[in-house]
């Protein structure tokens, strides 16, 4: 009986242990079937804790992470800031901003070996794909130039530093920065930064706005300015027979001229132009000549060594020297020949008049005749002798006591000698003079046979009043 029931106790146990060694090989089994179902689900999904660009990708398929990938770039801004310190923004939807799959999360999912879940189930980690996109470039330069800082008419251009003239010279108007800005330039980071997924644009950083080529402070400008100033900076008059004529900036603004360097400088030929004018106005010497007898008869002398005649190149040379030195001054031609009388007729309150037809001087003082004498000229009967005429020629010296001298001889000896009280020439060697051995014989024919070598011979006493009513200059007139 004992023994029944010891065989029984150990059937039971027996039975138990295979009971359990089933339950066993049950639980393994079903852990098995388990860890294979969990990498299984991890062959298609993400383990936990895993972050794919930034986005919480845990337990989320390949399709379902290229969809949040897909949201997060449609979410995708731009900010662009502009100098005044707006800022606009512009979307990527606006652009029609699509994620491009080159299959880098298939990749990584394969990549995540389903086996080893158990390892990095709770772990997954983070990781970066590359989350190309795609947009319609067409539509980046039509949407910012939809923009205000892009709009043509809110664009103001920049402008050089330029000089500008004033009624007292030249001075700088500064620079104007504008706010235009480089639209390609501004194109092509947009581009840049849609295809980066950056979200802030500075256009001052990015020195998107377009400049002035030449500011206030440029060197060249500033020498260009003090240069015209210097140039321009003169006031010079001139008065020529009661007008005046003035020299200031805008007449030489006018003068100005560059060369090929761009350098400034006088036009000479306005300063030579200039003096030639003031010239013309003055110039009677080598003209002819309108002169009205003692009898009112009116003649044209065709020489005319008498009368105003302007050193045109010392006048020139001093108008430059003027110029040069920026001075405001009276200006004083130069003269070459000057003559008595500064009015149209220059004759002044003095002069002689002689005709050879009438073998006659008159001498004239502030309109009054005080002489009015015969003469003998040049004896028209021998050659080389006959007075010159026609002409008007200035006394060029006078004296008294004087013993004049004919040309030389074969022998080297004078022609002729001739003591006179009195010597006013005023044609090369032909001048007024006394001559005692004429006793009282002048006028008449006298020239015809007797006449002069060329010179007026004048009785004592009329010789002396003209002496004493002339001067050096006095002109002489003989027709």
């Amino acid at each position: 009986m004992a023994q029944k029931k010891g065989k029984k106790r150990k059937k039971k146990k027996q039975k138990k242990v295979i009971i359990s060694v089933y339950l066993c090989l049950i639980l393994l089994l079903g852990v098995a079937a388990a860890y294979i179902w969990r990498s299984n689900y991890y062959k298609i999904h993400f383990y936990k804790d895993t972050w794919i660009n930034g986005q919480d990708c845990s337990d989320k398929t390949a399709s379902e992470v290229k969809e949040l990938l897909q949201e997060k770039i449609s979410e995708y801004t731009l900010n662009i800031t502009t100098k005044e310190g707006e800022t606009y923004t512009v979307t990527g939807p606006q652009f029609h901003l699509t994620y491009v799959d080159d299959n880098g999360v298939d990749q990584l999912l394969t990549d995540q070996k389903p086996l080893e879940w158990i390892l990095h189930a709770f772990r997954g980690g983070k990781y970066e794909v590359s989350a190309n996109t795609t947009y319609e470039e067409d539509a980046v330069e039509p949407i910012l130039k939809s923009l205000p800082f892009m709009s043509e008419a809110n664009m103001v251009q920049p402008r050089d530093a330029a000089l500008q003239e004033t009624a007292d010279g030249y001075r700088i108007a500064p620079e104007v920065e504008g706010n235009a800005v480089d639209e390609e330039k501004v194109i092509s980071l947009v581009q840049d930064a849609i295809q980066n997924g950056t979200t802030e644009l500075s256009l001052v950083d990015q020195d998107c706005y377009l400049k002035p080529a030449v500011y206030q402070n440029d060197e060249s400008l500033n020498e260009q300015m003090n240069t015209l100033n210097s140039l321009t900076g003169a006031k010079l008059t001139y008065t020529v027979k009661g007008t005046v004529s003035t020299i200031d900036h805008e007449v030489l603004k006018s003068w100005l001229v560059q060369d090929e360097n761009g350098n400034y400088s006088i036009d000479e030929s306005k300063e030579k132009a200039f003096i030639e004018q003031l010239a013309d106005q003055i110039d009677t010497y080598g003209k002819s000549r309108k002169f009205t007898t003692h009898d009112g008869a009116q003649i044209t002398l065709a020489t005319n060594r008498y009368g105003w005649q302007v050193d045109r190149e010392k006048s020139l040379e001093n108008l430059k020297t003027a110029l040069a030195e920026g001075k405001e001054q009276e200006m004083e031609l130069s003269y070459s020949h000057k003559a008595k009388g500064t009015s149209d007729n220059d004759l002044g309150d003095v002069y002689v008049e002689i005709s050879i037809d009438r073998q006659t001087m008159w001498c004239y003082k502030n309109g009054q005749l005080v002489v009015e004498t015969p003469v003998v000229t040049g004896d028209i009967s021998k050659e080389g002798r006959a007075t010159p005429k026609n002409g008007c020629w200035p006394i060029f010296w006078k004296t008294t006591e004087y013993t004049m001298k004919g040309p030389k001889d074969a022998n080297g000896q004078p022609e002729y000698t001739a003591f006179v009280h009195y010597w006013m020439p005023f044609n090369g060697g032909v001048g007024i003079h006394d001559l005692a051995s004429r006793g009282n014989n002048f006028g008449g024919d006298i020239y015809k046979t007797n006449g002069s070598h060329g010179c007026i011979n004048t009785p004592l006493e009329a010789a002396k009043t003209i002496y004493e009513t002339v001067s050096v200059g006095t002109p002489v007139i003989v027709y």
